[in-house]
């Protein structure tokens, strides 16, 4: 008898600490976690989106590769180029806009594997194209006062997925960009609920 209540204590013990070593979804609280370093983080494109009339966008998965649970919070930077990788000159929001959410960053906690997300969305260009973007820079702060950066091609072959500098000058309302707080599921980065 004796032996069976130990091999259940011993059983239920390890199912405890194992339940608090578990992959958690992105997005849940977690005591312990600290930013994430820079070195964890892996920029991925994200899911397609189903866009508003004029809009174009491109969701972006930020991973968490490390291999411990970690946070990030804000807004990134971003700076989007062009085949012949220049930097195209557009002027960007921290959220807002028809097609971006207006919350305020939180902090996301990654589990390893897990995944926060990013919007980048501008409007059409109604004047015709200038430039294609052919490659995002995503900057986000990361742990011990680091910076993660990360540069990956945006669309398919030759670029663009909608995201152009326009025709009309860099004043013209289609040349800004909105840029969602990093947030735990693609739908709160929208502001269409």
């Amino acid at each position: 008898m004796m032996r069976t209540l130990a091999a259940v204590a011993a059983v239920m013990l390890a199912s405890l600490l194992a339940g608090g070593c578990g992959h958690r979804p992105a997005g849940t609280r977690h005591a312990r976690a600290e930013p994430c370093p820079a070195s964890a983080l892996v920029l991925r494109p994200g899911p397609p989106i189903a866009e508003m009339t004029g809009e174009h966008s491109v969701m972006y998965a930020l991973v968490n590769h490390g291999p411990v649970t970690c946070t990030v919070r804000g807004y990134p930077q971003v700076m989007l180029y062009d085949a012949s990788g220049g930097v195209l000159p557009f002027r960007y929001a921290h959220g807002g806009g028809p097609f971006v959410t207006t919350a305020k960053p939180v902090t996301i906690v990654l589990a390893h594997g897990s995944a926060a997300h990013v919007l980048v969305a501008k409007f059409r260009c109604d004047l015709g194209i200038a430039a294609n973007v052919t490659s995002i820079r995503l900057t986000l702060p990361a742990a011990h006062g680091a910076t993660f950066a990360w540069r990956v091609a945006v669309g398919g072959e030759g670029g663009s997925a909608g995201l152009s500098y326009c025709r009309g000058g860099p004043q013209a309302a289609e040349q800004l960009v909105a840029v969602s707080p990093v947030e735990a599921a693609t739908q709160a980065t929208s502001s269409i609920r």
